[in-house]
Formats: structure tokens, C-alpha cells, sequence
């Protein structure tokens, strides 16, 4: 969760990561709500590592900006077509770049890539596009306590995790006191190994519950007597997305089943694991409003933008470089090309921390093969001037590194390059934890302009590369 404690809950603490260039923080005080948003300054998120060290070594930061297109220029770049997040019908915005980093959750970035093929903006795109689209295997499964003398919005929102078999990975999950919308989207826990239909199973369940209804969908209290399991597996299953008209004529996208076995419905180890929950709390399983119609829901949405060595076999090539557009990249949970099992934040950070690592300083010579050409492996650039000092907390070894590379005896094991980071929807504000690490090294020299997404303050989130 990146969270940070000190001797005293709410404390002021002096920049514990970044050697005094991050923000002072203040120490978590166990309120539930990392996941809805820190309002403490006692999570990690990118607007105190990656966007503050960025901003403060002159990238150029543009909140509650959305990305409607990315057109080619004739002499090279592109123009970046923007409006306001959350004013609609205000003018559109133009930035131009000649480096431009699609980076705004899988699900913005999809979209606006599919979309900028459909109307023939960027027909190059790999017809490789939704492929291989993940959902982590998931399912969003619970239980509830019967009373209300209880509370279990106290403390990190994720603490633990266990494996009832090779396959599956549960983490039980907290939400803050107050956060009690999700109520709305939970039901009773209905058994898919029946033979019957399940939603006839799950109106079964409804009667027999019929008593506890108004406990089930507590709108003051729900967070305090809930706990959420959070279900994830690795097996080989995918949708793929694309794009369709509605009903009133506008193309949305929407997806079919893909590569590999069927998305599960119904994943018995996690329903096992939610009735000994209830079991456990005293209080009663439930599963998700889908579940019924076997709809799983998922809160890990990735791939369809997949590393690849050629269009035919990937969207993106071994480096993230967009096939078939010299300085379009790509560089989120779009382009992991399996389902994980576990929450993806760290593999999105190793993917865009490598990727940034072999970018060449600015005016330097550029060492990764040309963009189509067969994939080598290429050493890491060091900075010129890296933002964090070497006396950060980051261990001796590491200093020993940093002054190794600056001497031209080695290279960085993990480097970031900052360059235009382009949100393709508001959703993109959503998704702060994709991406957060302490081990970043912007370097000034490379800084360009950075475009991102972020919602209103009090939710201390944002979303870049």
C-alpha cells in the first residue's frame, strides 16, 4: 500500500525516501481509506514521488485534462488534441511533442487507441489491439457482520493475503468509515457449481435471506462491519475488446471472451474462503450484483496492448514503442500480458521503469534497435543529473551504484525518463496505484512536458508514466 507510519499517528515526518527532494509526510493514521484516496499525506502516491520530483525539475503538469485525440504532424510529432476533465464543452486544447507516452490505465488507453483507429487517425495500430485483455481472474466476494458493535474500516486497507491452492491468491480488504456506495453492488453469495441456472439459485438465496436484507445493504455502517475479499488467479483466460455503435449510433467499447479458458463466474476457493469469513465475524457471505447473471467483476483491468515482436504478434514492441509510430509509446497496465494473481502496481512500475531506463539522454544517440527491427539487449542509460541525491535512504550499496555510474563504470539497474504522458480519460485519475515506487530517479536533463489526469485534491490521486 506504500504507506508510511511513525511513532505517533497524523506525525510530521522530514522527506523519509527521496533524501529531502520528495515532501514532507505525515504518518498514517490506520483510517481505512487508502484505497479510496488518502486525505492524510501518509500514502505514497505518485504526486509525492514520480509528479512531485517531476514538477520540481520542470516537467509541466496539466490536472483535470482529458486526451481526445493524437494526430501525426506532417513534419514529425504530434498534436494533442485536450479538453477540460470536467468542463465538456469548453474549447479544446492543442499540445504538440515529438515523444508521446500513452499512460492512462488500461482502460483510457485503450479507448483511445481504438478509437483513433476506428476513424482512421492512427490505422497503423496493430490489429493486435484488445487482444489478450486481462482481468486477473477475478472475483470482488465479502462478508458481513450481523451487528453494528463492531469496526473493521480501522487500519491499512490491505494488510495480508493467503493461497488456498497454486492457482489463487485472496486479499482481505477494508474501505474507510463512510465509504458505503459499494453496499449497492453487493448481494447474497449465490452457489455456481449447481446445475440449475444461477440466477434462479441466487432469488432462492434472496428469500431465504429476505430477513437480513436491510442489514446486507447498511448505507451508514457498511464499511465498519464488512470486510472484502478481493479473489485473484493466474490461470490463462483473456477477453478481447473492441468497438461496436449503441443504440444511439456512437461506438463504445465493449469485449467477447478471448485467448484461453472462459472467464470464471464462479470461483469456489473464494467462496470457501468468504463463509468461513462470515463464519469467523459472525455475520453472513455475499458476492458481487453480477455474480448471479455470472458477470464477474474485476478490479484489476489490464492488457490488450501487448509486448510483441512484430504487428502481428503485439501492439507494442520490446521496448513499449508503439508499432507503426515513431514516438508513440505505450506504457501502462495495458501492456501486461497475463493475469497475475496479485495486484499489478510493481510489475507496472518494473515494466515503466525498464522502458524509461533505455531511453538516451536528450541529444545523446539513441541505442535500442530501430522500431521494427529484431529486439537486443541494450545497457540502461545513466542520468546526467539525477533528481535524488545519493545520500537517499536507499541503502549503501545503492549509493555505491550511483557513484559508479557517474564515474562511466557501470549502468543504472532501474532509471526513469520523463516525457509527455498522455491520459486518454478522466477514468485514468482512478488508477494512482498502478504506478507508485520510491526507487524513482527523474533526471532533469530529460525532463520534456508531462499532460496528466488528476481528480479533485481531496483525493490525492493521479496517474502518469
Amino acid at each position: 500500500m506504500g504507506v508510511l507510519f511513525g511513532k505517533e499517528p497524523g506525525e510530521k515526518i522530514a522527506d523519509p525516501y527521496f533524501g529531502g527532494a520528495g515532501p514532507d509526510r505525515n504518518a498514517c493514521t490506520n483510517c481505512g481509506e487508502c484505497m479510496t484516496g488518502c486525505r492524510h499525506n501518509a500514502k505514497n502516491t505518485l504526486v509525492k514521488n514520480y509528479l512531485h520530483l517531476a514538477e520540481q525539475n520542470g516537467a509541466e503538469i496539466h490536472p483535470l485534462t482529458t486526451v481526445v485525440s493524437v494526430k501525426p504532424l506532417p513534419g514529425g510529432g504530434y498534436a494533442i488534441e485536450t479538453r477540460r476533465t470536467n468542463k465538456r464543452f469548453r474549447r479544446h486544447k492543442v499540445i504538440t511533442a515529438e515523444q508521446v507516452v500513452f499512460s492512462a490505465s488500461t482502460m483510457g488507453t485503450q479507448k483511445l487507441l481504438h478509437r483513433m483507429k476506428d476513424q482512421g487517425v492512427l490505422p497503423k495500430v496493430s490489429d493486435r489491439l484488445g487482444l489478450l485483455t486481462r482481468t486477473n481472474s477475478e472475483a470482488l466476494l465479502g462478508a458481513i457482520a450481523d451487528g453494528k458493535d463492531v469496526d473493521y474500516s480501522e487500519g491499512v486497507a490491505i494488510t495480508s493475503s493467503f493461497h488456498p491452492d497454486e492457482y489463487t491468491h485472496i486479499e482481505p480488504c477494508r474501505y474507510g468509515r463512510g465509504s458505503n456506495a459499494m453496499s449497492l453492488m453487493q448481494t447474497v453469495l449465490t452457489d455456481g457449481s449447481k446445475p440449475e441456472k444461477r440466477w434462479k439459485t441466487w432469488l432462492k438465496e434472496m428469500w431465504n435471506q429476505k430477513r437480513n436484507i436491510f442489514k446486507l445493504y447498511d448505507l451508514r455502517h457498511w464499511s465498519e462491519r464488512t470486510v472484502i475479499a478481493l479473489v485473484m488467479q493466474t490461470h490463462d483466460n483473456s477477453i478481447t475488446t473492441y468497438t461496436k455503435r449503441n443504440w444511439l449510433g456512437r461506438k463504445v467499447l465493449t469485449s467477447r471472451q478471448g485467448h484461453g479458458a472462459p472467464n470464471p463466474a464462479f470461483i469456489e476457493p473464494g467462496h470457501v474462503a468468504v463463509q468461513r469469513m462470515a463464519e469467523h465475524m459472525g455475520g453472513t457471505p455475499g458476492g458481487s450484483i453480477g455474480e448471479p447473471f455470472n458477470v464477474p467483476l474485476t478490479a484489476h483491468f489490464m492488457g490488450g496492448a501487448c509486448i510483441g515482436d512484430s504487428p502481428e504478434t503485439g501492439v507494442i514492441d520490446p521496448y513499449h514503442r508503439l508499432y507503426g509510430y515513431e514516438g508513440l509509446h505505450v506504457i501502462d497496465g495495458s501492456s501486461i500480458s497475463a493475469n497475475l494473481g496479485v495486484n499489478p502496481s510493481l510489475t507496472i512500475t518494473a515494466q515503466a521503469e525498464r522502458a524509461m531506463a533505455l531511453w538516451p539522454n536528450r541529444g545523446e544517440t539513441d541505442t535500442r534497435p530501430a522500431l521494427g527491427e529484431e529486439y537486443r539487449a541494450v545497457e540502461p542509460i545513466a542520468p546526467k543529473n539525477p533528481v535524488v541525491p545519493d545520500d537517499a535512504p536507499r541503502g549503501p550499496a545503492a549509493a555505491d551504484r550511483r557513484r559508479q555510474l557517474r564515474e562511466g563504470s557501470g549502468a543504472p539497474a532501474r532509471t526513469t525518463r520523463w516525457t509527455t504522458c498522455v491520459p486518454a480519460s478522466p477514468l485514468s485519475s482512478t488508477s494512482c496505484d498502478s504506478t507508485t515506487s520510491t526507487s524513482t530517479r527523474p533526471r532533469r536533463d530529460q525532463v520534456s512536458s508531462l499532460t496528466s489526469t488528476s481528480p479533485p485534491p481531496a483525493r490525492d490521486a493521479t496517474r502518469a508514466a
